[in-house]
């Protein structure tokens, strides 16, 4: 490396104007051309995936615990809820066979996503005003959690196809490079200010008020990205008007026994996740009366160690393959449900040990998952693969959840002594988790030896 020249002087030559190019040529290059109309409507997805970020953390995670809390739900309850979710999900499947019938699709998106939005965060966030009894309160979210996820099933996949035509081949690596790096910043940035807002009027005894305004703003941001939104262009899609067969979507996809690899390492890893469900947020929100800018605070440790550690994960998928490092990372992982079955008021310090290593091995297994789906996948009808892959993907998340909430139903009120702590169901579920994903990480591990055994991609 050569040897840099640099004088204080040099100092009094800059401008702002030549930071503030210098910044935006960093932040843009490789996928924002001047005078390119396609660069524009890459900027309004970029937007939309700062703003769905946005309004997600603000209605979603903690927040949306403490208001099913304040709602007197039950265990039972949310994980009914998770369960509804995960099981609409795999009707995704379907999605191509209403889909491709149609020419444009822009307007019809559009339209479901004004309704799924409307509902998602001021219907349910108006539900508790609603004077019609604790029962019937449920009940209405119940409804509307279904029509929500039911509305998804078709604009999810719909949406992702209208947007990637927005994405040419040669600027998908720098724009989900900015995307996965700016983005844990601003989650981070958005959770501690609502934490702090609704900690502010928990205080006060006015808890929901502090999460019903958190919604309101959620809902001013999601109308002008929906605006924005509107204006990217939309191309004519590749096999327009050519249905799928109900054929294509079931038999076609048992037939690739590779592929069939890498959905079964898929499964492994979403049936085991899905176990300990929402309920140690529960605890922590519930039991230890943890506050939200506590555990956002802890969180928020995921910024600096998601921009170190991803380029490492990176290097390490291409030197050792998907599986291999599949394996690996969840071995180490699941110390984290060992170590938050044991936090209790006296050992919360082991809540901060636990994340900690959610962060860093949680770096490599997203970056793998966003990959992991093209692994062995056959050259030809991908988008019923795919289909195929996202339903499977469900079907074993909804058996995670299944369990974990027959779990919490079947123990509760059954209290367990282990190194002198009692603990309750909603931390000893982490150790089933715990020796569940132990029997994942060997399944893997002998799937990717099967594969290497055979000289195939893994």
């Amino acid at each position: 490396m050569g040897k840099l020249n640099f004088r204080f002087s040099d100092l009094r030559q800059v401008r702002p104007a030549h930071v503030f190019r210098w910044i935006k040529g960093m932040v843009t290059d490789g996928w924002y051309y001047e005078g390119d109309p396609s660069s524009k409507d890459r900027f309004r997805l970029l937007m939309n995936s700062y703003s769905g970020n946005i309004v997600g953390n603000l209605i979603g995670g903690s927040f949306y615990t403490g208001l099913l809390l304040l709602m007197q739900a039950d265990d039972g309850f949310i994980g009914l809820m998770s369960m509804l979710g995960t099981a609409i999900n795999m009707f995704q499947m379907f999605a191509p066979l209403i889909l491709e019938r149609f020419e444009k699709r822009k307007k019809i998106l559009l339209t479901l996503s004004a309704i799924s939005q409307t509902l998602n965060i001021l219907l349910i966030g108006l539900i508790p005003l609603f004077p019609i009894g604790h029962q019937g309160q449920l009940s209405v979210l119940a409804v509307t959690i279904v029509t929500i996820n039911l509305i998804g099933i078709i604009n999810g996949p719909g949406t992702s196809v209208w947007h990637l035509q927005s994405l040419p081949p040669h600027t998908r690596n720098s724009y989900f490079s900015l995307v996965t790096l700016t983005t844990g910043l601003l989650t981070t940035i958005v959770n501690l200010t609502a934490s702090w807002v609704v900690d502010s009027f928990r205080a006060n005894g006015m808890e929901y008020q502090g999460i019903l305004l958190l919604r309101i703003i959620a809902a001013a941001i999601a109308a002008v990205n929906l605006f924005s939104v509107s204006r990217i262009k939309e191309y004519p899609y590749e096999n327009s008007g050519k249905g799928f067969s109900i054929k294509d979507l079931f038999i076609k996809p048992f037939k690739e026994k590779l592929y069939l690899r890498t959905i079964a390492v898929l499964c492994l890893w979403n049936f085991t996740a899905n176990i300990p469900g929402s309920y140690f947020s529960i605890y922590l929100l519930g039991n230890l009366d943890m506050s939200y800018t506590y555990l956002t605070l802890v969180s928020s440790m995921n910024i600096p160690i998601v921009l170190l550690f991803t380029p490492i994960w990176s290097k390490m998928i291409r030197k050792r393959s998907h599986f291999t490092t599949f394996y690996l990372t969840m071995s180490v992982y699941l110390l984290n449900y060992i170590l938050q079955a044991f936090v209790i008021q006296e050992t919360t310090w082991l809540y901060v040990v636990a994340m900690f290593i959610v962060c860093v091995m949680g770096a490599g297994i997203n970056l793998l998952m966003s990959s992991i789906a093209y692994v062995n996948i056959p050259s030809e009808n991908q988008t019923v693969h795919l289909a195929f892959y996202s339903t499977m993907g469900n079907i074993s998340a909804l058996l995670g959840v299944t369990v974990g909430r027959e779990f919490i139903l079947a123990t509760e009120g059954i209290n367990i002594t282990l190194l002198g702590i009692e603990m309750v169901n909603k931390q000893y579920i982490l150790l089933l988790t715990a020796g569940v994903m132990i029997i994942s990480t060997i399944c893997i591990f002998l799937i990717q030896r099967s594969l290497r055994k055979h000289g195939q991609q893994s």
